[in-house]
């Protein structure tokens, strides 16, 4: 322990006498050798006491440099602090300072070997809030592999809070960070950094990235060891799936070598136990994940952003990255279960109102524009997607329009003219230079949102022409869905409850589709006229597979008549509170859509004996009087009615009547 002896204050007119470290021991007591070492940095704090404490190998005693501090302060080291200023944070007084930076510079082996031990320090215990104040000791003692090993410790988000570590990174000559990875991140981060918006241009971080990627990484295998070779490799990976040929290889076989090749070096620095860095790890899985994403393959996109998320530090931009990716692949999918993974992870940074987060939220409006229309929230969806528009997409290197033209076809289909709808949707595709073909990346899925916007305007022969195609392709994923519902649409009932069985089971599906599979079933047995019990066993089931997947939207796509007669009859039967479509119902969130598809009326298949009661029954005779009438007993006439208000989905005899109206099962003249 540190004996400390107080003296009284050092006073504005002794410090100008104060000429050595001794002068200063002397007034304030027996002070330990390393003290001097704080005078590195302006601001001095119980952190950076430990890190000089133990920069010269002798053992941290928190509460002993906490009670160092307060004596500090109390003999004037320090200048009058602000009460607003950070807690715990000193300013050392100017002439203190200089009497041991003197001491300092006296000292062997002197500053620059000094400011390196504190680095190196630093890096092994990482103390918080240090992060910049170490970037700039390496940037000053031109110590470029501690400045990397500070990149891979310290969270972006403390570096790029401070001017100096970002400056320290953006001039990291070509050279060193062709030699150090780390230091292409740092670089890049740095300059897309916005201090005065504390926003982070994705464009220019992509682009800077990209351009070491090209011009310093290309030969990584050399790079040792496999902490670097996994930065250089991640770098390069990025490159290779956006330089011009890639254009030429939709499906970024170059890049996919690469990536395999680093999953080895992985494995094997693993087995070998100099495992890689989790900054380095997760780089290269948010990479990977991106990449994946553009070559439309959801599941390894999932994967590796997953992976990303896990490994990232508190506020890595990486995690974000990944969390943007696994939201967005959700979302493109089907698979909308795996997009509240990505919303738990950014609420819970922005619950410490993390700086970071802010870079990627602009990224995230196609995501939310998605969960909206999943939710059938119209205006929610229409306002992330006009703010999309707004900011653009994400990075000009990385074409996200395509995910763009599919959240908005949804959207279209629900709330629009369907002419309109159409007509967007292929100025989109159209602007974004995709050609919706089996054979690219995208084209299945956007070969499939045309199919439906084509169902929803009735132009069934075009649509007829791309669900023969995408049957063809073999991908239930893509094929199911349309095939059952230009099924429906085209009034081939029996077809469309086959398609949809066909592909319930498909292990391709997504749940979203599966919901999309029993509701078209559903409403095709009700308009085939099936038995009640036989259409309420599949509306039940699209009610539990879309509370799964978090969507209305099967329900809502259906052809406006078929949807009114399943949501209501069911609400009927799911009187709780925790029926998800009922409640859906309850609340309105069926009012306002658009009729999709063909406006087919419900078919309805009454008995003989039915025909000839239903007359009767808008007559103002009681049931009494239509049993004696019939020469049958009131019982009789009681099940026949309950059995027409099934089949017409209807709860009473007035309701009954009005909807055998709309169905045309009864001339408007009848009394």
């Amino acid at each position: 322990m540190v004996t400390v002896i107080e003296l009284e204050p050092i006073t504005p007119a002794v410090l100008p006498a104060l000429t050595s470290w001794s002068d200063l021991r002397q007034l304030v007591g027996d002070l330990p050798h390393w003290v001097p070492r704080i005078a590195l940095s302006e601001v001095a704090s119980r952190e950076l006491l430990i890190l000089a404490e133990e920069s010269t190998g002798s053992t941290c005693v928190p509460g002993g440099c906490r009670a160092l501090l307060a004596t500090l302060d109390r003999a004037g080291f320090f200048l009058e602090r602000d009460p607003a200023s950070t807690p715990g944070k000193y300013v050392l007084h100017p002439e203190v300072r200089r009497t041991m930076l003197a001491e300092l510079e006296r000292e062997d082996p002197g500053l620059a070997t000094i400011r390196q031990e504190l680095v190196q320090t630093g890096i092994r215990i990482v103390p918080a809030g240090l992060g910049a104040q170490l970037a700039n000791w390496a940037f000053e003692g031109r110590d470029w592999q501690n400045l990397e090993a500070l990149w891979i410790t310290y969270s972006p988000g403390e570096l790029m809070s401070n001017p100096r570590a970002r400056s320290a990174y953006v001039e990291a000559p070509a050279e060193q960070r062709s030699r150090w990875p780390g230091l292409s991140y740092g670089a890049g981060l740095s300059s897309a950094f916005d201090p005065a918006s504390g926003q982070l241009d994705l464009d220019l971080l992509i682009t800077a990235l990209i351009r070491d990627g090209r011009t310093l990484h290309a030969r990584w295998t050399d790079k040792e060891p496999a902490d670097a070779k996994v930065g250089a490799g991640t770098l390069w990976m990025l490159a290779q799936a956006t330089i011009p040929e890639a254009l030429e290889d939709p499906m970024l076989e170059g890049a996919m070598k690469t990536y395999l090749q680093l999953t080895q070096v992985i494995r094997d620095a693993s087995i070998s136990g100099c495992a890689v860095s989790a900054r380095s790890l997760t780089f290269f899985h948010g990479t990977a994940s991106l990449m994946a994403f553009m070559r439309a393959d959801w599941s390894r996109a999932r994967r590796e952003a997953e992976l990303g998320m896990i490994l990232t530090d508190s506020c890595g931009f990486s995690g974000f990255l990944a969390a943007l990716v696994v939201g967005s692949s959700s979302s493109a999918s089907g698979n909308t279960q795996y997009a509240m993974m990505s919303e738990r992870f950014l609420a819970r940074h922005a619950a410490h109102n993390c700086p970071v987060i802010g870079w990627i939220e602009p990224a995230m409006h196609l995501c939310r524009a998605d969960a909206a229309t999943r939710r059938l929230d119209g205006v929610r969806a229409r306002h992330h997607l006009e703010l999309h528009e707004l900011e653009g997409a994400a990075t000009r290197w990385f074409n996200i329009q395509p995910m763009n033209a599919r959240v908005l076809s949804t959207a279209a289909i629900l709330w629009s003219d369907p002419e309109q709808a159409l007509a967007q949707f292929d100025s989109i595709v159209s602007d974004a230079g995709f050609e919706p073909t089996l054979d690219t990346p995208w084209g299945p899925l956007l070969l499939r949102s045309r199919a439906e916007l084509l169902v929803n305007l009735g132009a069934l022969a075009k649509a007829e022409a791309i669900v023969e195609q995408l049957l063809g392709h073999g991908d239930a994923s893509v094929s199911a869905v349309p095939a059952a519902r230009f099924a429906l649409c085209s009034s081939d009932f029996e077809g469309a409850v086959a398609k949809a069985d066909e592909g319930i089971f498909s292990l391709q599906l997504s749940l979203a589709d599966r919901a999309h599979l029993y509701a078209l079933k559903a409403a095709a047995l009700l308009l085939g006229g099936a038995p009640s019990d036989q259409v309420g066993r599949a509306a039940a089931a699209a009610c539990v597979v879309c509370e799964q997947a978090d969507t209305l939207v099967p329900f809502a796509m259906l052809p406006a008549g078929a949807r009114m007669v399943l949501v209501d009859d069911h609400r009927r039967h799911h009187v709780s509170d925790d029926c998800f479509v009922a409640a859906a119902s309850t609340r309105g969130a069926f009012a306002g859509l658009q009729d999709c598809g063909v406006t087919a009326q419900v078919v309805v298949r009454l008995t003989r004996r039915e025909e000839v009661l239903l007359p009767l029954l808008a007559t103002t005779a009681t049931v009494q009087e239509i049993a004696d009438q019939q020469f049958v007993s009131v019982n009789t006439v009681r099940k026949q009615v309950v059995s027409m208000r099934e089949k017409l989905g209807v709860g009473s005899r007035g309701e009954l009547i009005r909807r055998a109206h709309e169905l045309g099962l009864l001339s408007v003249s009848t009394a």
